[in-house]
């Protein structure tokens, strides 16, 4: 009956009352409902967090108050199994509604690989497993682009990357994330080997307060993982201006919800102090500062971005003028159906240094230069399995050669089941590019699987 009870109370909340309709009034315009849906879409969100929290809090009273009553029990040498909190499953639900960290099948599975593969998350949805993630990628690349030799190109078989990762909340409060990676020790690089290691405190259900070491919350590319990322590598622009795609510092985030402002429902906000100079080094004592602002529209099925970031870098030994790090940015995810697209546009002052444990510095730099790349991403899917995509990307103002790099990129892949997936990918490209995440060959046959 309490679960019946339970479930009557969801379907209340999960359909709204819609007023009869007079006759010979007409139909309120089209902006006016597409708005009053967004609102109303935002409360049931927000209702359906308020009752898993209630329902994770039941579950934790139940299991606390067997356990006091295993310990009062005279015959504690065969405590009772702890009493399990009736629970309404999402499947006893009608389909509008489902609880909060389920709620991402309302999109297709294509739909939610292209607009929000759990971009810019806390952890406070999935409780902490002793059981890690594990992320392997094998790949075999070949046909090297003209001009590279042995020490631009990762070519023939190889374990390109190997991760395992524990993230969860550990009480109501408090999240952590640990990502460890093996595959820079093989390449001699053991300062990689940390990938993600931050705390965060929950201080309500729309901010959440992060500190460590974490990816930047910078555009798309940056933050997509290579385990749903299509194409083998990131944009060029990303090696570049985010090389290893992570920094150290601090970042407040959450969504402006709570503001009841109907234009500013389904926005995410990311701010962050964090160290800078290309993730390893930070021997100029300054601090860079990061904001990006995400929206989401859901009835056409768009998201978009702006991302910022204001700092200072190192200069070359004996060289001045102007060590601004600021890069600003611009992106946009959109889904049609089959059809998925994706841009993103970055520009700012050209890196001074790549990608290293000491500074090594670039040879084209000089101050007062800049350096812009972007990506235009299409991909249609055939059947719910395979799937084909088109990538043109560029970056001006290399900081290695000055020069300008172009490539296009054409590919396919299938998934193997809930956590494998199978790609091949042809690359056209009309130079060399260099520092963290550098493709220079032309074919790229990539195995990931997750577990």
């Amino acid at each position: 009956m309490r679960q019946l009870a339970i479930s009557l109370l969801l379907i209340c909340i999960g359909l709204p009352h819609s007023p009869v309709r007079a006759q010979g009034h007409s139909s309120p315009h089209p902006s006016k409902l597409r708005e009053r849906l967004e609102r109303l879409e935002a409360d049931l969100d927000e209702a359906l967090t308020l009752l898993e929290r209630a329902r994770q809090r039941v579950s934790a009273l139940a299991a606390e108050i067997a356990a006091l009553k295993a310990e009062l029990s005279p015959n504690r040498a065969e405590p009772s199994a702890p009493a399990r909190a009736e629970t309404v499953r999402p499947s006893s639900l009608p389909p509008s509604v489902a609880w909060p960290s389920e709620r991402r099948p309302a999109l297709s599975a294509f739909a939610r690989r292209i607009l929000d593969p759990r971009l810019g998350e806390d952890e406070r949805q999935h409780e902490l497993s002793l059981r890690p993630e594990i992320f392997i990628q094998a790949r075999f690349s070949t046909w090297p682009e003209t001009g590279a030799t042995i020490d631009d190109i990762a070519s023939n078989f190889r374990v390109s990357r190997i991760e395992t990762r524990w993230s969860g909340r550990i009480t109501d409060r408090l999240g952590l994330g640990l990502e460890l990676q093996y595959h820079p020790a093989p390449d001699g690089a053991p300062e990689e080997l940390v990938n993600d290691a931050f705390i965060e405190y929950y201080l309500n259900e729309h901010v959440t307060f992060r500190v460590g070491q974490f990816v930047k919350p910078f555009g798309f590319d940056i933050q997509q993982s290579s385990a749903v990322r299509e194409s083998p590598e990131r944009a060029i622009f990303a090696g570049y201006f985010f090389p290893g795609q992570r920094d150290r510092g601090a970042l407040l985030f959450g969504d402006l919800d709570f503001l009841g402002v109907s234009a500013l429902r389904r926005v995410q906000y990311f701010f962050g102090v964090l160290n800078g100079n290309r993730f390893f080094t930070d021997s100029n004592r300054q601090l860079n500062y990061l904001v990006r602002l995400r929206k989401r529209f859901s009835s056409m099925n768009l998201a978009a971005g702006i991302s910022a970031q204001w700092g200072h870098q190192l200069l070359p030994p004996g060289m001045a003028g102007n060590n601004n790090e600021n890069v600003f940015g611009v992106d946009f995810q959109y889904v049609s159906g089959r059809f998925g697209l994706r841009g993103e546009f970055v520009a700012g002052n050209m890196p001074s240094t790549l990608l290293g444990l000491e500074p090594e510095f670039a040879p084209a730099f000089h101050p007062g230069r800049h350096s812009s790349g972007g990506a235009l991403f299409a991909t249609y899917q055939l059947t719910a399995k395979d799937n084909i995509y088109a990538r043109y990307d560029q970056f001006n103002g290399d900081p290695v050669t000055g020069r300008n790099v172009r490539a296009f990129n054409i590919g396919y892949f299938r998934t193997l089941g809930e956590s494998a997936r199978i790609g091949v990918d042809y690359q056209f490209k009309n130079r060399l590019s260099f520092n963290d995440d550098a493709v220079n060959t032309r074919l790229h046959v990539t195995w990931n699987i997750t577990f």
